[in-house]
């Protein structure tokens, strides 16, 4: 596997909500309950996947934490995309906007970086913060962002976003060539911008009147199967021919793929309804602070119980390996409510301020009624002052 497949890892995502133009022409916030469970699907297939996969006995069949890692990127490129279109009118968006994103990532990485360097001290834990390779790469994102919106003219936005997400697979094939390692390709903006960008080309676009989407449902709903496809395609050529297409192509394929899917739980398609799942949205509520602990507390014990790194050549390596997975909850559970909780509801308290004229060429937006036909997902609404608001 490669590097890109080995280090599966945390980025943080907003809660899944986004405004929606209400009958009337206000404005509202609605719950996509469904990205929530997404999210927590994804936290599941990686820790799955850094437990059972990415080991030096592990099981091939696990190594699937790559497809999440994307996942998540493209998702929240989605909703970090779609609260700049909604909030960047605002006369306090920056100050507002950047208060809330250190406020989400900062303080829960420190504390898990602090308490890493000290277990160092007695086990060889460097590889245990390795997740944290994403939160850089979100971070770039998140100061770059905002600056997007600002400078590009709204009529040319889309294919701004497109170009920039094309060239991502033309800088990755160069860096390939000319750096001697590939950890460039994973932490660097440039190199990895199509799985944030579609996400945010996405938002844009399912904000423009002009396109009817009920008469793409179906060949939406086929994208991500072909963009699997394609993926695993481009894994066994590289096996079997020694190349290298599978780091150059696949991000920006399943980043195609992913933003298709959100898009369908976003509209409400029957798929949205099993992500609805209060389960997988308990996990996506912790989701942030599972990554950033769970290979910590595997590495731990295995340390403390067997003296060994984690591994599944022997029984007993299998066994602390499953006694890992529920500590490994607990442990995201408690860091979320001692640490991110409420620190994040203080971000929270810095309230949006009161939005500016429109601009001329400001893009319409996508009316409320607009959602998947037939569909027996309906979306809760909330107030924006309530928990769900977007962050």
């Amino acid at each position: 596997m490669t590097a890109a497949q080995r280090i599966p890892g945390a980025p943080t995502t907003p809660p899944a909500t986004m405004s929606i133009a209400l009958p009337g022409g206000g404005v509202g916030e609605r719950r996509v309950e469904a990205l929530d469970g997404l999210r927590g699907a994804m936290t599941i297939a990686v820790v799955l996947s850094h437990y059972f996969g990415e080991l030096p006995h592990g099981l091939s069949p696990f190594m699937f934490g790559w497809i999440a890692v994307d996942m998540f990127f493209v998702l929240s490129g989605y909703l970090i995309g779609t609260l700049i279109l909604e909030k960047m009118d605002r006369s306090n968006f920056f100050a507002v906007f950047y208060v809330r994103r250190v406020c989400r990532t900062i303080p829960a990485y420190f504390f898990c970086v602090v308490v890493v360097f000290l277990i160092i001290l007695h086990f060889s834990a460097r590889a245990w913060i390795a997740p944290t390779w994403t939160l850089a790469l979100e971070e770039q994102f998140y100061l770059l962002a905002p600056a997007l919106f600002v400078i590009v003219p709204r009529r040319w936005l889309p294919y701004v976003l497109a170009a920039c997400a094309v060239s991502a697979v033309f800088v990755r094939a160069l860096m390939l060539q000319t750096l001697a390692g590939q950890m460039g390709l994973l932490v660097l903006l440039p190199s990895r911008a199509d799985v944030l960008l579609a996400g945010v080309l996405l938002a844009v676009l399912m904000r423009t009147l002009t396109i009817d989407w009920a008469t793409h449902d179906r060949a939406i709903r086929l994208v991500p199967i072909l963009a699997l496809t394609t993926a695993g395609v481009l894994a066994s050529l590289d096996r079997a021919r020694g190349t290298e297409f599978f780091i150059v192509l696949a991000p920006f394929v399943t980043a195609v793929g992913s933003a298709a899917f959100i898009c369908t739980l976003v509209r409400g398609a029957p798929e949205a309804l099993r992500f609805r799942s209060k389960v997988l949205r308990f996990f996506g509520s912790i989701s942030y602070s599972t990554y950033l602990t769970h290979l910590a507390v595997l590495g731990l014990m295995h340390g403390f119980l067997l003296g060994t790194p984690p591994d599944l050549a022997t029984a007993p390596q299998l066994l602390v390996t499953l006694a890992a997975l529920p500590v490994a909850v607990l442990m995201g559970w408690a860091l979320t409510k001692i640490v991110e909780e409420p620190i994040t509801a203080y971000g929270r308290s810095w309230k949006w301020g009161e939005a500016r004229a429109k601009q001329p060429g400001s893009p319409r937006r996508m009316g409320g009624a607009q959602r998947y036909p037939s569909s027996p997902v309906e979306p809760s609404t909330y107030r924006s002052e309530s928990r769900a608001e977007i962050t």
